[in-house]
């Protein structure tokens, strides 16, 4: 089967837009990713485990499942596209996976839901991914919340744009009210990010993480 090296972005094809372009810096660990090789036309998915404790989430095919701390996001793992069997802490979610996408399952309250993501290859620009893992809308910004990054999304969907390599940081707001903040990251071309909130005690908690691939079997 031939083999392909591969890194993956999760985009909404309607937001090809840019912020600007940044200086790049080798010194910026969060931007480096490893490429993981899959076979071609695979379909990939991951967990976010929204519970307060560690869970083991397996899928079809894996003979090994994988640990997810809590409030914590696995890397993707790879799979021949078909109806597949993803298991979290005891609950089971059917779902087909197609070729050449990718899926985010959150695990939250007992219950899995499936998130859709597609893939796009851009490797002269970086993307972000935004996931609104709260009860309440709300939009990524920038810093100073006065330009939308990605649109409003209702409570636990997610939404993506592209970018310039750059230097950034950000925030999310629902409405004129800001819920959490990001520090400045550099965002290496070619490469995929992740930006979530989500509920933590009486408020909320922002987290970003650089994409990857699980390749384990």
């Amino acid at each position: 089967m031939n083999r392909f090296i591969t890194r993956f972005f999760f985009v909404f094809c309607s937001l090809h837009m840019c912020l600007g372009v940044g200086t790049a810096s080798a010194q910026d660990a969060n931007a480096d990713l490893y490429d993981a090789v899959a076979p071609a036309n695979s379909a990939f998915v991951r967990v976010m485990n929204l519970s307060d404790t560690g869970v083991e989430a397996t899928l079809t095919s894996k003979t090994s499942a994988q640990r997810v701390g809590a409030g914590q996001f696995s890397g993707y793992r790879f799979v021949e596209p078909g109806l597949h069997r993803i298991g979290v802490a005891g609950q089971v979610l059917e779902a087909e996976l197609e070729a050449n996408t990718a899926s985010t399952v959150l695990y939250r309250n007992g219950q899995l839901q499936l998130l859709k993501d597609e893939v796009v290859k851009e490797p002269a620009r970086a993307q972000i991914v935004f996931y609104n893992l709260t009860d309440v809308n709300a939009a990524l910004t920038t810093a100073d919340g006065a330009t939308p990054v990605v649109s409003s999304r209702s409570a636990y969907q997610n939404g993506s744009r592209m970018v310039n390599e750059v230097k950034i940081g950000f925030a999310v707001y629902q409405d004129q009210r800001k819920l959490a903040d990001y520090e400045e990251q550099l965002l290496r071309k070619g490469r995929s990010y992740s930006y979530a909130i989500m509920q933590e005690g009486g408020g909320y908690r922002s987290m970003m993480v650089a994409n990857s691939i699980d390749a384990s079997q």
